[in-house]
């Protein structure tokens, strides 16, 4: 076959989509999180290696190290000394991943591996390296896909995010501008509160998604089981990590976690002690269930005594997790230690099924007895504290229950109290992505006396979803949960999802996200569909369904959900009616000893003063930077331009002197490069408009 031949074979559709969300994604990573290059690319170069070099060798290999790595590097800059720079995210990861995903796949194709003849023994090495990675195909178009519904919606949240930190600067010519969207918090700072959960979420997706474009089709490859071999391989290295604090010193290996620290809370090399304490016990026991099934395959001794033992070192880990752990673990074992042994020794399906009602309505009784026995331990393990807490709980209960729900967990009562408060507020379309921890930081709250010690995400996940999307937000990502899973038959994993979402906002973090999407795919091999999923996808109408209410839900909630935008304002006038003064945009604070605001970037706005005699005199634009043309725009009501006069460039910067034309509101500034200029704060009054 010609080269030619070849590169129109090429999966020019997916490389276009997949190389375009990547570099979005990029950007909109490196602006939220504007670290200096030498700090930010020693950490994301070695991320970036460890996801694509695996996965241009072969298929295999590059999933388990992009699986085993989501769950054991995301503190990797602080482990190295460097400061927090946007590691829990894993950008360098699945970047890399994502590339070397389709770098591999296009020089199979552009080598010929789709011909039937390989290449001669003379080169052997491109031989086995074509040999280990069959080329990938897939029969639907990449807009049918159920991942292509998902991003989309994320691609919504995001510009609704953009819209609401950010304003209609561009739509009006302004371009990308950061304003002060609280006190001592800029709108870059308040939207990367919100792309803290949609870039990883975004980014795994994708991941996952690139994964199953590329798999060859039909393929004896089980992406499941390859990736949940990465999960137990990077398990195993948390549970030695978690060892040796736990023997030796919490210290080890735990900068950027001192919060986890502090509480006595090993980590391992999770993200924090909240991503510990139940990933620790979930994928325990999928680690656990393997070796059982295993074993009763096989009757290898060997499998039993490691499902034991790994129960006991699990168990003893989670004396230093927090209660989520303890929750999660006793419910899982107890869950399943009822399957297990039912299904092991009562062969009648009816009196299994008799039997295991039983046990689970004398579950919870069980349960109660064992924590009162608990908290009659005289250690102050944090098992031990859930155990008096829930004792105090259940005699708080039938007289006062919101007493009830403080003694157990006073801050999380509080988080729900807070959260509830916001849900009610904004019922039907949210308050926006990422916007509870923001609403923590608003001056409203300043003074008001409160258990919640630090910023943080609502205490479960449906407070979360609900907090931010409001119902028809979370109807349309429940939708995007529920295809997938009846894409696969997976009806029954939302048993595993239940468990971690009922304990925070998991998909914060990389390590979470990563864990919770692959729940959703767990069991499932190659790109097959369920019977029921599969009947209706081969008709003429159901794809094409699919597609309009993958795009159309989201178009719908943007649209309803954009209104509440434009009352924001636009330019110098973005949240005025907020803030109470007009924005200066600036990009640093005035500071002394000389109280100068920084500007960054080649266009500002600003609203002039009322008083004819602040309106002539003199703007001097202190700065280094050089620049061939320095214009101000006068605007009126509308923002119509009625005058325009040029700087002229001075020695230590650039100068503009006269007086503002009658009929003129706004004034402003447009340089045909980026400068870094300072302004006196004595150059605005206090409303924040500009006077000469």
């Amino acid at each position: 076959m010609r080269l030619l031949e070849r590169f129109r074979s090429l999966p020019i559709a997916d490389i276009i989509f997949f190389f375009l969300v990547s570099f979005l994604v990029w950007s909109l990573h490196r602006y939220v999180e504007p670290v200096p290059q030498s700090i930010f690319y020693p950490s994301f170069l070695l991320q970036f290696s460890l996801g694509f070099f695996p996965q241009l060798y072969q298929r295999k290999w590059g999933r388990v190290w992009t699986s085993a790595s989501a769950i054991t590097m995301v503190r990797l800059p602080f482990l190295s000394g460097l400061p927090m720079v946007g590691s829990y995210q894993l950008v360098g990861l699945f970047l890399g991943s994502i590339l070397g995903i389709w770098v591999r796949e296009t020089l199979l194709v552009l080598l010929g591996r789709n011909e039937t003849a390989l290449p001669k023994q003379s080169e052997q090495i491109i031989t086995d390296w074509m040999i280990r990675n069959p080329t990938g195909k897939s029969n639907l178009p990449i807009w049918y896909s159920t991942y292509f519904g998902f991003l989309f919606f994320i691609f919504c949240l995001t510009v609704l995010c953009f819209v609401r930190y950010q304003g209609f600067g561009m739509l009006t010519g302004l371009g990308i501008q950061e304003f002060l969207y609280y006190p001592n918090l800029s709108s870059r700072e308040a939207m990367g509160l919100s792309c803290k959960i949609l870039i990883p979420l975004t980014l795994v997706i994708l991941y996952f998604f690139s994964e199953e474009r590329s798999m060859p089709t039909p393929s004896k490859d089980s992406l499941s089981e390859q990736i949940r071999f990465g999960l137990f391989l990077g398990f195993g290295i948390n549970i030695f990590f978690m060892t040796i604090q736990s023997i030796w010193s919490l210290e080890f290996f735990s900068l950027g976690t001192h919060l986890s620290v502090s509480a006595g809370r090993t980590t391992g090399l999770f993200q924090d002690s909240g991503s510990a304490s139940w990933i620790l016990p979930v994928v325990g026991f999928l680690w656990i269930t393997k070796l059982i099934h295993v074993w009763r395959i096989s009757k290898e001794r060997f499998s039993l005594v490691m499902a034991i033992i790994s129960f006991l070192v699990i168990t003893w880990l989670g004396i230093k997790q927090g209660k989520a752990f303890w929750i999660i673990w006793s419910l899982t074992i107890s869950i399943g230690f009822i399957q297990f042994s039912t299904n092991l020794w009562i062969i009648s399906k009816r009196n299994q099924l008799l039997t295991r009602i039983g046990l689970y309505v004398l579950l919870p009784v069980i349960g109660c007895f064992v924590m009162y026995g608990i908290s009659l331990i005289p250690k102050e393990w944090d098992l031990v504290v859930l155990a008096n807490r829930f004792i105090l709980f259940l005699k708080s209960f039938p007289t006062n229950p919101s007493l009830a729900f403080q003694h157990l967990d006073l801050v999380r009562f509080e988080l729900i109290r807070f959260a509830n408060l916001g849900i009610q507020n904004a019922f039907w379309m949210g308050n926006g992505i990422g916007a509870f921890p923001l609403h923590l930081l608003s001056p409203s709250r300043s003074g008001v006396a409160s258990a919640i010690q630090f910023v943080d995400f609502p205490p479960t996940f449906y407070h979360w979803i609900l907090y931010d999307l409001g119902i028809l937000g979370s109807l349309v990502f429940l939708f995007y949960i529920g295809i997938f899973l009846w894409e696969r038959g997976l009806w029954k994993q939302t048993i595993l999802l239940l468990l971690p979402f009922l304990f925070g906002v998991q998909i914060q973090n990389a390590d979470g996200a990563f864990v919770c999407f692959y729940l959703i795919l767990l069991g499932e091999k190659g790109t097959g569909f369920s019977p029921s999923f599969d009947k209706y996808r081969k008709t003429i109408w159901f794809s094409p369904l699919l597609l309009i209410l993958s795009i159309g839900l989201p178009l719908n909630y943007s649209l309803f959900d954009s209104q509440n935008y434009l009352t924001y304002g636009i330019g110098s006038e973005y949240r005025k009616n907020e803030l109470k003064e007009y924005q200066i945009a600036y990009t640093l604070p005035p500071k002394s000893p000389n109280f100068e605001y920084e500007f960054h970037g080649n266009r500002w706005e600003w609203k002039l003063v009322d008083s004819n005699a602040q309106r002539s005199g003199r703007i001097f634009l202190e700065t280094n930077s050089k620049s061939s043309l320095v214009e101000i725009y006068f605007l009126n009501a509308e923002r119509q331009r009625i005058k325009q006069e040029l700087f002229e460039e001075s020695k230590s910067g650039f100068t503009w002197s006269g007086e503002a034309p009658k009929g003129a509101i706004y004034i402003r500034i447009h340089s045909r490069s980026k400068l870094e200029f300072r302004l006196p704060r004595s150059q605005f009054d206090g409303l924040g408009r500009i006077q000469f």
